[in-house]
């Protein structure tokens, strides 16, 4: 029994591996990932000429005309033949123009409350693999579970090749959509600027002279579809092959057997008891439109057509004019073809950011959308209406019923702006800045758009600057703006989106069903609708640390001892107007080491030395963690004095992997703050300029007597004393020197060639500061090259650094031409190798 189910996972391994994975071999080793047995597609990549029997059976038809390309290695092109049709399935007419296959919507993970409402509307598909049909390449991506059931679901079935049931798509009443397209096809043969066709690629050669075949299919509630791509000598096709259920039929557990018993658009509205939109189009003559012709129909529920009026007669109240100007935007037959579409459009037919066009005199924009819920179920908008019942199907059309009137879109957002009483400021704002030409006419925004009360509440240097388009404007009107549509219905209790920044912004629904917007802002109108997004009227403006000035970021992150100091200096208001530059702040901790407390007790309240002082941590330009290099030197606004970066890896098994970056020796702890006009990091120590050498550091310590007598003379004194190096000295005291044998300090101070020797390994050939050293793990030692054509090992232990076996008594004492560290032991060349059992051999001390 024990031995039936051994056999029995070993099979089970060994089917699961094969199904999924034997035809990744063809790119060479197995795939990075993995994928639940839920979600698992079908990979199918073969090359044409080894196609078995089995799979060519299991295939799907790829068009009428086509016909498998000739094996490897044969000269002839493919050969075009019509392969005999399938009697007992209609087939539709594919579409004219070339187009690639259609996706379902990529619904992304559902957070807490409303979750992100972030919807990629090119969605994408699997991580990228080295393909022989380019980058570009893309599978269709899984549906999220509970949403849509993939084909051919895992089941211990499968596995043996049993048929676990019909497969619906092959039985009766399904139709067939083909799509074929080549990738090398351009439109009208035009080329890009650098008379290449646009579908080529210079990135990499395609080493595939083979034909080879990549398919994947995949099902959901309406559809099965399979996309195959073929790479014939380096023509690449895509052919889309798609089985719906025929117009009239529907799904049930057996297959497209449930025939729709189809009526008239307007029987079926009257049947539906649409009364109110169905008066609207008998009041404004449009029978005879929707008896003769098919249409799709975004309707309106008749209580969304009752608000829709209550809120035209309170706007007749407050202002008759606004009425006017609204009714003549949109007359009773306006109203109806704003919410029709030609032809027959499905639900599923519809992806995110989806745009159609509606059937009245500006054909005006119908946008859909689709967000995740916390159920993990779909939402479905048009212009940021709600469909509440979809695929109504008609003999002449298709139903989708909406919770409240469409607002037809005929303006961009721009326009909506500019022409906007409210948004006069936002619209000044926009024009004085460089946002407007970021905005495509093909796009798909959010904007959170401040009112000119929200505008009122700066003060007025602010409102001023911001309205002028000064250094902040761009930071804080990128803080509003969402590269996708947000509508407001998609925000269920807590949701986050991201600006075009990337920033992390907060929405919410309040159980009073207010709307706030990074919980400062009220949304106060809501879903104005544009061709290219939507737009949302706050009742503040949120100014993120962007668009702060960096003395409010000082205050906010509490550098309380950097604020005194810029206090005490007289330059706040020239850290405020800085534009372009990059600020180094300590920390509060900083200022409590006693070389920082030392250095302000000689500065005293001496005004110009603190204003050098803060200067020193600024520089020019904004600079990056990113940008930094190793060795960099920086001038700064304190009279060109220069700042020194150094990159390190404190990782043992990853060294080649930067994790740790020291200015001047500081430790950057953190980075990449911006604001408004500038960049701010974070360091763990004040930064001074430093003014001596390695060489004139070591003559003015008392401690360092012995050290000069043997340097005196030397190549080494020469080194220590240039400017223009970057080095670390590893320095002995008298103390040190002290504890070594008579006749051995003796041999170095009367032997000017042995304290040479001795000398040259006390010089590191790179600036090494402690920060940037790594913890010591066993098995892995890091070594740096000594000015001796040696190396030394360092390695930190809790809080000791270790060079060989000397350790570091006091760190980073910074020079122009590098840094100096004290040890407590003489670093004596190493002797030559001995010749150890194993093989190897070990270095001594001397």
């Amino acid at each position: 029994m024990l031995r039936r189910a051994f056999l029995f996972c070993v099979l089970l391994v060994l089917s699961a591996q094969a199904d999924l994975f034997n035809d990744l071999s063809l790119f060479g080793g197995a795939p990075l990932f993995q994928i639940s047995e839920w979600d698992r597609p079908n990979f199918n990549a073969r090359n044409a000429a080894g196609t078995s029997e089995s799979l060519e059976k299991d295939r799907e038809p790829l068009g009428p005309d086509y016909k498998d390309p000739n094996p490897a290695g044969t000269e002839d092109k493919p050969v075009v033949a019509a392969p005999p049709q399938e009697k007992d399935k209609p087939v539709l007419i594919p579409k004219k123009e070339n187009q690639g296959p259609k996706q379902p919507a990529n619904i992304p993970a559902v957070g807490m409350g409303g979750g992100i409402v972030d919807i990629n509307a090119n969605p994408g598909g699997f991580p990228s693999f080295a393909s022989p049909f380019g980058p570009d390449f893309e599978f269709p991506p899984l549906p999220l579970p509970s949403l849509e059931r993939p084909a051919g679901s895992f089941g211990i079935g499968g596995l043996f090749g049993i048929d676990e049931g019909s497969k619906w798509w092959k039985g009766k009443n399904v139709c067939i959509e083909r799509e074929e397209s080549t990738d090398d096809d351009t439109d009208d043969g035009k080329k890009d600027e650098d008379g290449k066709n646009k579908t080529e690629s210079s990135e990499e050669p395609n080493f595939f002279a083979t034909s080879i075949r990549l398919s994947n299919c995949f099902e959901t509630e309406n559809k099965y579809e399979c996309v195959t791509r073929i790479n014939n000598h380096g023509v690449v096709k895509t052919f889309t092959v798609r089985y719906k259920c025929c117009y009239g039929f529907k799904r049930t557990s057996d297959g497209c057997t449930k025939q729709v018993d189809l009526k008239p658009v307007l029987q079926t509205l009257d049947d539906l008891k649409l009364d109110e939109f169905r008066g609207l189009i008998k009041s404004s003559g449009l029978d005879g439109n929707f008896e003769a012709s098919n249409f799709t129909i975004f309707v309106p529920s008749d209580i969304a057509i009752h608000e829709y009026n209550e809120r035209l007669n309170d706007m007749n109240r407050v202002d008759p004019a606004r009425r006017r100007r609204a009714l003549n935007a949109l007359s009773s037959k306006d109203l109806v073809l704003s919410h029709t579409v030609d032809g027959f459009v499905e639900l599923a037919d519809l992806e995110n950011e989806a745009t159609l066009e509606s059937e009245d005199n500006k054909k005006s924009t119908i946008r859909i959308n689709v967000y995740p819920t916390h159920s993990y179920e779909k939402m479905l908008t048009a212009n940021c209406a709600r469909l509440r019942k979809g695929n109504i199907l008609a003999e002449n059309g298709i139903i989708h019923i909406v919770d409240r009137v469409i607002t037809p879109a005929s303006e961009r957002i721009e326009e909506i702006v500019k022409n906007n009483p409210k948004l006069t400021s936002l619209a000044k704002a926009l024009e004085n800045s460089d946002i407007l030409k970021h905005l495509k006419a093909d796009g798909h925004y959010t904007i959170f758009a401040p009112t000119d009360e929200a505008f009122s509440k700066l003060d007025e240097t602010q409102r001023q600057k911001l309205l002028n388009g000064g250094s902040c404007a761009s930071n804080i009107l990128k803080h509003h703006i969402v590269a996708h549509t947000v509508c407001s219905s998609a925000i269920i209790g807590n949701a986050t989106t991201h600006n075009v920044d990337g920033v992390v912004l907060n929405m919410e629904r309040t159980v009073d069903d207010e709307l706030t917007f990074e919980g400062k802002a009220k949304i106060t109108q809501a879903d104005l609708i544009g061709t290219n997004g939507v737009i949302h009227l706050i009742d503040s403006l949120v100014i993120p640390e962007s668009g702060q000035y960096i003395g409010n970021v000082i205050k906010t992150h509490n550098y309380t001892k950097f604020q005194e100091l810029v206090e005490k200096a007289g330059l706040t208001e020239e850290l405020n107007n800085f534009d372009n530059a990059t600020v180094f702040i300590p920390s509060d901790q900083a200022f409590e080491n006693p070389e920082t407390i030392k250095l302000l007790e000689g500065i005293g309240n001496d005004q110009s030395k603190l204003q050098q002082l803060v200067r020193y941590h600024v520089i020019d330009g904004e600079v990056e963690s990113t940008d930094m290099s190793n060795d960099m030197k920086i001038p700064t606004k304190d009279a060109g004095k220069e700042l020194r970066v150094n990159l390190y890896s404190t990782l043992p098994l990853f060294t080649n992997v930067i994790n740790r970056a020291t200015i001047n020796c500081a430790r950057l702890t953190g980075f990449d703050e911006k604001v408004c006009g500038s960049i701010v990091h974070e360091v763990n120590r004040v930064l001074a300029p430093p003014t001596k050498n390695i060489l004139e550091i070591i003559q003015d310590n008392e401690k360092y007597s012995t050290l000069r007598e043997l340097l005196n003379g030397t190549e080494v004194e020469k080194v220590l004393q240039q400017n223009n190096r970057s080095i670390t000295f590893l320095a002995p005291t008298d103390e040190t020197f002290a504890l070594l044998e008579d006749k051995d300090l003796k041999m170095l101070k009367e032997n000017k060639e042995k304290a040479e020797e001795v000398l040259r390994n006390h010089v590191l050939t790179e600036v090494l500061c402690c920060a940037g050293v790594g913890p010591h793990t066993w098995g892995f030692n890091s070594y740096v090259p000594t000015m001796g054509n040696q190396r030394v090992e360092v390695g930190r232990t809790g809080n000791q650094i270790h060079v060989n076996r000397a350790v570091v008594t006091s760190c980073d004492t910074v020079a122009v031409n590098g840094v100096l560290h004290t040890i407590n032991k003489v670093l004596a060349p190493k002797k030559a190798p001995v010749t150890s059992v194993g093989g190897g051999f070990f270095f001594f001390d001397l």
